[in-house]
C-alpha cells in the first residue's frame, strides 16, 4: 500500500478541460485535505494518474425539484484512456450525432459551469477495473432518488482480471470520497442498497448461469427479429409467436436477469447499424456508435408485469435510463398492453376489443408471469392474459414461478402447465446455456385448449434457474426455509455461523432465523433492524413486518370498529396463554392510539395493514414513486403479498396467522381462517385452489429476507415447534 493507493477525485466545470484546468483542480483538491508532507510531489503524481492513466468520469448538471426544493441531477457516466481527448469528443464531435451531448455542448458554450465533471483516478486503474467502476457507478446512481436522468449505453461488469480482488475495496473508497463531496448526488451505500431500484437495476453483475441464459436469449431474439425483418407484414402476422419461459424459485435472480435483458435489448439489439461512427476516438469503444432513442427504433420492446409496486419500479428505471420518454410508454400492466394492441372500440376510452388483436410488438418481457390472469374479471374481458399477449407479440420472454401463484384467477390447468413447461429433455438448462443451434431446443406446441380458446400455435423453450441469490445463507438454512415455505416439514436446523457472502457488495454475516413468543417482541426486533447500520449497533437497513392475509382488509371502506377507521392485524392473548387473531372483547379499554403507532397491553396487539397510514411527509416529484417498504412510515404498518412480492428486505418479520397450523408433525393449511377471498374463492364455482394459494402466500412471505427471518406464529403448536427447534440458537 503506497501513499498514492487512494482514489484521486477532482471536480471542475465541464467547459474547462485543458491540462492547466486539471492541474488547478488537483491543487484545489490537495489543498482541501490540509497540511500534507511532500505536497508538490503528491500533486504531480495525482496529475500523472488523472492525465496518463485510465479514468472514470461523471458529467452532471444540477436542477431543483420544484416540489421539495431538493437538488436533482442529470448524469452521464463513462470511462476513458484520455480524459482531455474524451471531453473534447463529447463537446465537439458527439453533438453532431447525439442529442444528449448536443444539450451539454449548447449549455456549456453559454456557461462553462452549466455542467460539471468528476474525474476519478487511481494508481491501480486498468481498463477492466475502470469498466467495473463505471458499471457499479451506473448501478448506484440509477438507484439514487436525486438522479432523474442517467446516460450511458452499456452494461460493463467484468469477469476475473489481475486486480479484480481489489475492486470492492477501491470502489468503496471512491464512493465514500464522492459522498463526502456531494451527499445529495452520492447518498450513503446503506441508502443505495435499500432502494427498490437498486435491487431491480439492470447493472447487477450476472453470474455464469444468468450470463449464459441472457446471451442465448439475445441470440434467439436477434435471429428471429432478422427473420421477421425479411418478411412482409402479411407473413409476419401469420408467423407463430415464440415463448421463452424462465422459471425458478423465489430469489433465484429471475427479475435481475429480466431487467438486465431489457436494458441490453433496448441499447444493443434494437439499435440499427450507425450511418457513421465518431472518428474522434476510434480505438476507444465507449461512444463510437450512434445511439437512438426507443422512439426511433424500427423494433420495439415492452415490459409487462401484473403487480402495482413492480410496475412503478420498472417505470422509474426505464424513464431514468431513457428507455422511454414518459411513464407507461413501454412499461405496462398486462391489461393495458392487451388493450393497446387491440382494435379500439368506438368511445371506448382506450379499452380495446380483446378478441381482435391489432398490430404486434416485437419483444415483450413479462415479469411475474405467474400473476397473469387465466380467467376474466371486471377489468379484463379475456380468458388468459398470456394467450392474449402472445397473439400480440412476435417474441415473449416470461418469468414464471408456479409456487408464487396466489389467486384462483391465476391458476393454470395441468395441461397448460405441461405445455408451457417443456419436458426436461427438451428444456434449455441455464447451467450449460442455450445450445449453439438454439431453435432445436424449441417445441412446437398448441396452447389455449383448456381455456376454451382457439388453439394458438407457438414455439416454446424453457430455462430453469436454481442458484439462490436473495437468501444470503448456507445451503442447509436455505433448504430449511424452502421446506417450511412449501409446507413440507419443520425439521431441526443447523443455523449459519458466518453466511455465504453471495453479494459482492455486502458484508459477510450469519443468517438469522428467530422465533418470537409475542408479536410485540417481533415488531420491536424488526424496528431495531430497520435502522441504517450507521444509526446503531443493531441497524441493518430495510426491514419490515409482514403477515399472512388472515385479518380483514378493505381498500374501499373504512373499518367501522376502529376509532381511526383503520384495518388492522389484531391479536390478543386469552387466559390460557393462546393468541387469538381478533380483538379482545374489552378492546375499548386496551387500545390506545398514539399517532401512527398502536400501543397496548402486553396481551393485546393492533397494527395497521399496508396502505392504511397517511404519509406524514408525502414525497412529490422524483421521490413520489417509492415502493411501499422504502417509505419510512411503513415501519408502523404490516405488509402483505400485495406490497412485498418481488421485493427484498434485509430482515423480514413474518406474523403467521391461524391459516397455517402444525398438527401431528405436519404443517397444515386451514383456508377457513384466511381472509384472502381471492385465494380461497372457488374457480368457476367448483375448483378449489385455496390450499395451494395459501401455501404459496406463505412461500412468498418467508423468502423475502436477505439476511434474516423473524417469525411469530399465532397457532400455538406451530409456535411451540419453532421454539423447540430454534431455542438453542436464539441470540437474544
Amino acid at each position: 500500500m503506497s501513499e498514492y493507493d487512494s482514489p484521486i477525485i477532482v471536480n471542475l466545470p465541464y467547459g474547462r478541460y485543458s491540462l492547466m484546468d486539471f492541474d488547478e483542480a488537483i491543487r484545489r483538491t490537495v489543498d482541501a485535505t490540509g497540511a500534507i508532507p511532500h505536497k508538490s510531489t503528491l500533486e504531480s503524481h495525482a496529475l500523472h494518474y488523472v492525465i496518463g492513466y485510465p479514468t472514470v468520469y461523471i458529467v452532471y448538471s444540477t436542477n431543483q425539484n420544484r416540489h421539495n426544493q431538493h437538488p436533482t441531477f442529470t448524469v452521464y457516466v463513462g470511462e476513458t484512456n484520455d480524459i482531455i481527448q474524451r471531453t473534447q469528443q463529447h463537446l465537439n464531435a458527439d453533438p453532431k450525432t447525439r442529442s444528449d451531448w448536443l444539450e451539454v455542448a449548447t449549455a456549456t458554450k453559454t456557461d462553462e459551469a452549466a455542467f460539471h465533471q468528476y474525474v476519478i483516478a487511481h494508481s491501480r486503474f486498468n481498463k477492466s477495473l475502470t469498466l467495473d467502476v463505471e458499471n457499479r457507478l451506473m448501478h448506484y446512481m440509477s438507484s439514487a432518488s436525486s438522479v432523474t436522468h442517467l446516460r450511458n449505453r452499456r452494461t460493463n461488469a467484468q469477469g476475473d482480471y489481475f486486480t479484480s480482488d481489489q475492486f470492492d475495496r477501491i470502489f468503496t473508497d471512491i464512493w465514500l470520497g464522492l459522498h463526502r463531496s456531494d451527499p445529495e448526488l452520492f447518498p450513503t451505500e446503506e441508502i443505495i442498497h435499500d432502494s427498490a431500484l437498486f435491487k431491480a437495476s439492470p447493472f447487477h453483475k450476472l453470474n455464469d448461469e444468468q450470463k449464459s441464459a441472457e446471451n442465448g436469449i439475445l441470440d434467439i431474439l436477434s435471429r428471429r427479429l432478422n427473420d421477421s425483418a425479411a418478411m412482409n407484414d402479411a407473413m409476419n402476422d401469420r408467423q407463430r409467436p415464440t415463448l421463452i419461459v424462465i422459471s425458478g424459485a423465489a430469489g433465484t435472480g429471475k427479475t435481475v436477469l429480466l431487467s438486465h435483458l431489457f436494458y441490453r435489448i433496448n441499447t444493443e439489439l434494437l439499435v440499427p447499424e450507425p450511418a457513421f461512427a465518431s472518428a474522434a476516438d476510434p480505438e476507444d469503444d465507449d461512444d463510437e456508435i450512434r445511439m437512438v432513442s426507443p422512439a426511433e427504433n424500427r423494433h420495439k420492446a415492452y415490459i409487462v408485469v401484473n403487480h402495482k409496486e413492480q410496475v412503478t419500479v420498472y417505470n422509474q428505471i426505464a424513464t431514468k435510463l431513457g428507455l422511454q420518454k414518459h411513464e407507461k410508454a413501454v412499461v405496462l400492466k398486462p391489461t393495458t398492453f392487451i388493450n393497446r394492441f387491440s382494435r379500439q372500440r368506438a368511445g371506448g376510452h382506450g379499452r380495446g376489443d380483446v378478441s381482435t388483436p391489432e398490430g404486434k410488438a416485437d419483444i415483450v418481457l413479462v415479469d411475474e408471469a405467474h400473476l397473469l390472469k387465466t380467467q376474466g374479471d371486471q377489468g379484463y374481458s379475456g380468458k388468459n392474459q398470456l394467450w392474449d399477449i402472445l397473439r400480440r407479440a412476435r417474441i415473449v420472454v416470461a418469468v414464471f414461478d408456479r409456487d408464487q401463484i396466489l389467486q384462483s384467477s391465476q391458476q393454470w390447468s395441468q395441461k397448460d402447465l405441461d405445455t408451457i413447461f417443456t419436458d426436461q429433455k427438451d428444456s434449455v438448462s441455464s447451467a450449460t446455456g442455450m445450445p449453439s443451434h438454439a431453435s432445436t431446443a424449441f417445441r412446437h406446441v398448441s396452447f389455449g385448449h383448456d381455456d376454451g380458446l382457439p388453439p394458438l400455435d407457438m414455439d416454446v423453450a424453457h430455462i430453469s434457474f436454481r442458484h439462490q441469490f436473495r437468501i444470503d445463507a448456507s445451503p442447509s438454512v436455505i433448504r430449511w426455509i424452502e421446506d417450511f415455505a412449501h409446507c413440507r416439514s419443520i425439521d431441526a436446523i443447523e443455523l449459519d455461523d458466518q453466511g455465504r457472502d453471495i453479494h459482492a457488495d455486502s458484508d459477510q454475516r450469519p443468517y438469522e432465523i428467530r422465533s418470537f413468543d409475542s408479536p410485540h417482541a417481533l415488531v420491536h426486533a424488526i424496528r431495531r433492524k430497520s435502522m441504517l447500520a450507521s444509526d446503531g449497533p443493531d441497524g441493518q437497513g430495510l426491514s419490515r413486518v409482514l403477515a399472512t392475509y388472515d385479518w380483514k382488509y378493505s381498500s374501499a371502506t373504512a373499518n367501522p370498529d376502529d376509532p381511526q377507521g383503520l384495518w388492522n392485524v389484531t391479536l390478543y392473548k386469552d387466559g390460557t396463554g393462546s393468541w387469538r387473531a381478533t380483538a379482545p372483547p374489552d378492546m375499548e379499554d386496551k387500545d390506545v392510539s398514539q399517532g401512527h403507532r398502536r400501543t397496548s397491553c402486553v396481551d393485546h396487539f393492533a397494527m395497521p395493514w399496508n396502505y392504511q397510514l397517511k404519509d406524514p411527509a408525502p414525497a412529490r416529484g422524483v421521490n413520489r414513486h417509492a415502493a411501499w417498504a422504502e417509505k419510512s412510515y411503513t415501519i408502523d404498518e404490516i405488509g402483505s403479498t400485495f406490497t412485498i412480492q418481488g421485493f427484498d428486505l434485509n430482515y423480514a418479520g413474518v406474523i403467521i396467522g391461524p391459516s397455517v397450523q402444525y398438527r401431528d408433525g405436519r404443517i397444515v393449511i386451514n383456508p377457513h381462517n384466511s381472509r384472502n377471498y381471492l385465494a380461497t374463492n372457488k374457480r368457476g364455482g367448483s375448483q378449489d385452489f385455496s390450499v395451494t394459494n395459501l401455501r404459496n402466500e406463505l412461500n412468498v412471505l418467508l423468502t423475502r429476507g436477505v439476511h434474516g427471518l423473524y417469525i411469530f406464529a399465532v397457532d400455538r403448536q406451530l409456535r411451540d415447534r419453532l421454539r423447540e427447534i430454534l431455542q438453542p440458537h436464539l441470540l437474544g
